[in-house]
């Protein structure tokens, strides 16, 4: 919470004639706990908030006009009920592909090398070495990317460099991805998904 602070002090230092209070709470957004947005003009909601209609009717008999989703996703928000009653809703069109990519990468590499069990060990000063914290060679295995788009491309040119079988799946073949080798099934070590969930994706 404190992240957001010296951004809203910046806006509000900016000269505009909008200026921006923000309270803060860890309640999760609810048909219980959206009372307590009574009076204020927008709420602010993550992806665990739940705006089903009850909870945007809520909000909207207690003055909010506004849903702001500070995340890409907004499945939780019943975007019918929120026109219906008058509610505009915004999200984070995206978010950095190269960062999630990169990040899925180093979770990648700490499973594998069992870097999480190793830190623990080291914290309590045992240094002894055991198959527990085996893993196995990137570099010659099948990898399948599951989900090309903007965040899936990126992974693939990166896990490429470990010299290894990449195949990919998705919906619909992207033209960028045309060096890609698509596949519908497959047998696979290693795979990634980075796509959105779909009834046409049942695996």
């Amino acid at each position: 919470m404190q992240n957001f602070e010296p951004q809203i002090e910046k806006f509000n230092n900016e000269g505009k004639d909008l200026k921006l209070q923000m309270d803060y709470t860890s309640d999760r957004l609810d048909v219980k706990t959206a009372k307590y947005a009574a009076g204020y003009d927008a709420v602010c909601l993550f992806v665990n908030d739940n705006a089903d209609t009850s909870a945007l009717w809520v909000l909207s008999m207690g003055g909010v006009k506004f849903v702001a989703m500070r995340c890409a996703g907004f499945d939780r928000v019943d975007t019918k009920a929120a026109k219906a009653l008058g509610l505009s809703v915004a999200r984070v069109p995206a978010y950095s592909p190269y960062a999630v990519a990169e990040h899925a990468i180093s979770l990648l590499m700490a499973v594998n090398r069992k870097i999480h069990i190793a830190s623990v060990r080291v914290k309590m000063a045992n240094f002894s070495l055991d198959s527990g914290l085996l893993g196995m060679d990137i570099h010659g295995k099948t990898v399948a990317v599951m989900g090309t788009g903007k965040i899936g491309q990126i992974l693939c040119k990166i896990i490429s460099g470990f010299g290894v079988n990449l195949l990919a799946y998705d919906v619909f073949e992207s033209d960028e991805g045309k060096s890609l080798h698509y596949l519908s099934l497959c047998q696979h070590r290693i795979f990634g998904l980075h796509l959105l969930f779909s009834s046409q994706q049942s695996l």
